[in-house]
């Protein structure tokens, strides 16, 4: 292949929107990025522009939790925003916990920090009985719209849920 053919090629590709009717590509084709923020991707889908924050919730290694007396653990867990915007008006982190292949509601903690785009929270500490306990879900959500709701914004741990003693 010589380059003067690859070339064309890729002066076809790069105009993914600019196809005629008539399946031909125009001289002077528009350029299709400014409207759908696709630049080098070949991504058609629109740029919804959606100006708003996504949490996730990260917990480091079981190792950094702490283990009490009675089966009292204390994780750890940070929030962060991969939005388009900060995070202004707060989350609420909530904590569910499944005994006997039952999930339930155990507590909701108030996240009143700001987050700029990008940024993590310091380490937040939930305390949590784990009798009997199969699994602990983090789950957060913002007390405003939030851009994408995922997987990212909840973590699920299973045990051993801390491996250092109280």
């Amino acid at each position: 292949m010589n380059s003067a053919s690859y070339t064309h090629l890729r002066a076809i590709v790069a105009e993914i929107t600019n196809v005629e009717d008539t399946a031909k590509i125009p001289q002077k084709p528009k350029p299709n990025w400014p409207t759908y923020n696709n630049f080098r991707s070949g991504d058609l889908s629109g740029n919804n522009g959606s100006a708003a924050p996504d949490l996730k919730v990260i917990a480091p290694d079981t190792c950094v939790n702490e283990c009490g007396d009675g089966d009292q653990a204390t994780i750890w867990v940070q929030v962060g925003n991969a939005g388009a915007v900060a995070l202004t008006a707060g989350a609420t982190l909530q904590v569910y916990v499944v005994k006997d292949g039952v999930e339930s509601l155990d507590q909701e903690i108030a996240f009143a920090d700001e987050l700029a785009p990008g940024e993590f929270s310091a380490g937040i500490p939930i305390k949590v009985t784990t009798t009997d306990l199969e699994s602990i879900r983090i789950v957060a959500k913002p007390k405003e719209s939030e851009c994408i709701t995922d997987p990212a914004d909840e973590i699920l741990l299973t045990p051993p849920f801390c491996a250092i003693p109280g």
